[in-house]
């Protein structure tokens, strides 16, 4: 029940909550006749809540408990998806779009201090398996938005009530035995040690989130501009979140390849599936294909450095979990923002493209086996 809890919970505040408004975002910017700039800078706002909460949520773990600390980032993730659903400008737009990025923050470090209580052979497979919620959220709000056609406010009314389930789910299934504890592990900047440890994974999430980012704001743009119809640019987040799902065996895949050439092989496929996207968007077979590669190491990549977050910072796994989140969601941060005022220049192409060079660059911070691999345990 808690990977269960854990996979809805970060399924509704991340498939859907946050990245609902790149899966609609043309529909969107019909209605609303914005700019890519300005779609730009409204997606980016959803990031920059998303640090910030990504910032305290190892704090707030301490201080209220894991329960609370869920159901606050679920109860956001309710409130702006019904913001998004009313907005008629750009102004309750943004508020809506930022307030669902704040729930990302919250959800799922949590849920490895939760993970943390399980026997340790199951550890590493059941915090996999809570990561890749993104994907079944994705997965799920494709055909919503779908079905919806071209009444995206429907769309995301549908993903406010998925969130509301979700987070009526985490709050049972963490009613018992995961509150604050007495003595509360510190969540300070580590010591020098451990910082130095900490810098290459911070890196690599980082650049991470930067590359990804054009993909979850601008890939469905750019495949219904080169001319791909509605159902099929929702369809390629659906791909995407769909094949994400084969990310639960990142721990497996540690256990046989190692942390190094896991984190370097997922780099190096999601690097090529955007750029994929970027030169031949107006190829269906390409763009799926694509979509499936992006979705599988996408989630590899993100399993990984959650993974080695949480053997860094062993005395409160959440505090790493959260140390990676937030350097991921930094990256995501100035993405949107950055591939609007590019597309706005010189086209879509270029900003995946450019996208795809960044993530291909985070390769060369690929954490040594050792260091995850103690991490993910025995194979069972």
């Amino acid at each position: 029940m808690l990977a269960l809890a854990g996979s809805a919970a970060v399924a509704t505040a991340f498939g859907m909550a946050r990245y609902g408004y790149g899966l609609l975002l043309p529909d969107i910017k019909d209605d609303l006749a914005l700019t890519a700039t300005t779609l730009g800078a409204v997606g980016t706002l959803a990031y920059v809540t998303y640090v910030g909460t990504a910032s305290v949520v190892g704090r707030l773990v301490a201080r209220v408990g894991q329960r609370a600390t869920v159901v606050a980032g679920g109860l956001l993730a309710v409130a702006g998806t019904t913001v998004i659903a009313v907005a008629h400008g750009p102004a309750v737009l943004a508020l809506g779009v930022a307030t669902a990025g704040a729930s990302a923050g919250l959800v799922q470090p949590p849920f490895a201090d939760a993970v943390d209580r399980l026997p340790a052979t199951v550890r590493a497979r059941t915090l996999s398996t809570i990561s890749c919620g993104t994907g079944w959220g994705v997965a799920i709000a494709a055909p919503i938005a779908i079905a919806a056609g071209d009444a995206w406010r429907s769309a995301f009314l549908g993903f406010a009530v998925c969130a509301t389930a979700s987070t009526l789910l985490a709050a049972s299934v963490l009613s018992r035995g995961t509150q604050a504890p007495v003595d509360p592990p510190r969540d300070g900047p580590p010591g020098p040690r451990r910082g130095r440890a900490a810098a290459p994974m911070l890196a690599a999430a980082l650049l991470v989130g930067l590359g990804s980012a054009p993909f979850w704001t601008f890939a469905v743009d750019a495949a219904r501009t080169a001319g791909l119809d509605q159902t099929a640019g929702r369809a390629l987040l659906g791909v995407a979140g769909v094949t994400s799902l084969l990310a639960g065996g990142a721990a497996d895949l540690i256990s046989r390849l190692g942390a190094t050439s896991t984190f370097v092989l997922g780099a190096l496929v999601e690097a090529a599936a955007i750029a994929t996207i970027g030169v031949a968007p107006d190829h269906f077979v390409a763009v799926m294909v694509a979509a499936a590669a992006f979705g599988v190491a996408y989630n590899t990549i993100v399993n990984v450095t959650v993974l080695w977050g949480t053997r860094l910072y062993s005395d409160q796994p959440s505090a790493g979990s959260a140390a990676a989140v937030r350097a991921q969601a930094i990256g995501l941060l100035c993405g949107p923002l950055l591939g609007g005022v590019v597309a706005d220049a010189i086209g879509l192409t270029a900003t995946l493209l450019g996208g795809a060079a960044v993530v291909a660059t985070a390769a060369l911070f690929a954490p040594r086996r050792d260091v995850v691999h103690d991490a993910v345990g025995p194979r069972t």
